[in-house]
């Protein structure tokens, strides 16, 4: 059977999974700005058929828009191209089974509930994400990249949303005015001192477990509290989870924005200035209150101050995390093969600017692979090595891993 006349057969559920595996999968290759604008007017077109339960319009626009921007393009956008051969050489009604299969584990696993339109719109976004991860794992293979990946609980959301879990922004004009005039925070060192050529502070007990922040742009407070917990942990000999619910309700006059994103900083400044409170005592609930409920009564951790690393500066990165302890930084996030890395040293050459906030909790050689970061994410132990990931390290600030880094004093 055809691709063809496969298309002219299907029900109308199976032909808008079809059609929105098809753009998804283009997008996922990288289309030109102009390409991805002509695609979504399609999407728009193919939303708009199914709605109206129009299988002619939609098996139409659908071999059109196939036509135009499958058969007819070269490079990476192939990948649309490598789903219909693939389709085609399996067996069309084998591989939609197989998808079927591996989507109801996956939602089963996860305990995830959608109704028939969005199981259908959400099966398109894991087999598109599906497509990626094996393609990037295909390399890792020929010796092209450092890094595997594989599927986890964020493979059924669009990039809108996994977005949202980017929550690192830069601090207001009011906070930085207001920083200007303080004493200097930046982290001095002796270039000239040895060091360790590796640290893992995973192995000397002051980390908490791997926590997950959800749909909600908390990755600052769950950062900056991860290094409170390591610091607290070597300056009391208590290991305590922190709550990042304190931080994210508490933090607003600091110039922090809940689940819409904040700064590391002010969370130092705040601990300093009221103290943060256990988990156990303000449960993170995955949104943001405007009312604070911190009391204190409850506080827990408090500390002195923070230093900054300067930007860019791998040498005293390593240094503050060899002589203090885990700092956490700003690295861009939102790359779809960060949030599909599973193991490896993580490298990329399309980060742009820090977007998500991370633990750098140790650093070392790999024989093969070079220097790297070890990070501790806010993702769920689903993420990378159970929640922990490798990145590259001295090769140009690898996505921006020495930019915005602090630590508690």
């Amino acid at each position: 059977m055809t691709v063809q006349h496969y298309l002219e057969n299907l029900d109308i559920v199976l032909m808008w999974t079809i059609a929105q595996l098809a753009v998804l999968a283009f997008l996922a290759a990288f289309a030109t700005a102009g390409e991805i604008e002509q695609l979504k007017e399609v999407l728009g077109k193919f939303d708009k058929d199914y709605k109206q339960g129009n299988m002619t319009r939609l098996a139409s626009d659908f071999r059109s828009a196939l036509k135009e921007y499958g058969d007819g393009q070269q490079g990476e956008s192939t990948v649309v191209q490598e789903f219909l051969k693939k389709m085609e050489s399996n067996g069309e009604q084998r591989a939609m089974e197989k998808l079927e299969t591996e989507w109801k584990d996956y939602v089963t696993a996860l305990g995830k509930h959608y109704d028939q339109k969005e199981t259908n719109f959400r099966m398109a976004i894991f087999a598109s994400n599906e497509l990626m991860t094996e393609k990037i794992n295909k390399k890792y293979e020929q010796g092209l990249v450092s890094y595997t990946t594989a599927l986890n609980d964020l493979a059924d959301l669009t990039d809108e949303e996994f977005m949202v879990m980017n929550g690192l922004r830069l601090p207001n004009q009011t906070y930085l005015r207001g920083k200007r005039q303080s004493f200097d925070t930046f982290y001095k060192y002796d270039q000239r001192e040895r060091l360790p050529s590796s640290v893992d502070w995973r192995k000397k007990g002051v980390l908490t477990p791997v926590r997950n922040q959800g749909e909600c742009g908390s990755c600052y407070a769950f950062g900056a509290l991860a290094a409170l917990e390591a610091y607290h942990k070597k300056r009391t000999g208590k290991l305590v989870n922190l709550s990042p619910q304190n931080v994210i309700d508490c933090t607003w006059e600091h110039g922090n924005n809940g689940c819409d994103g904040g700064f590391m900083v002010p969370v130092f400044t705040y601990a300093k200035s009221h103290g943060i409170v256990a988990e156990s005592k303000y449960p993170y609930v995955f949104t943001a209150k405007r009312s604070c409920k911190w009391r204190k009564a409850d506080v827990v951790a408090t500390d002195k101050g923070y230093l900054e690393i300067r930007d860019g500066d791998e040498l005293g990165l390593k240094h503050a995390v060899a002589k203090h302890g885990p700092v956490v930084v700003g690295i861009s996030g939102h790359q779809r093969s960060f949030r599909f890395y599973k193991s490896g040293i993580y490298s990329s050459n399309t980060c742009t600017k820090p977007s998500h906030a991370v633990l750098i909790v140790g650093y070392g050689t790999h024989r093969t692979h070079g220097d790297y970061w070890i990070i501790k994410n806010s993702w769920g132990t689903h993420w990378g090595v159970k929640g922990y990931g490798y990145m590259a390290r001295n090769k140009g600030n690898m996505c921006h891993v020495a930019s915005m880094g602090s630590f508690p004093i």
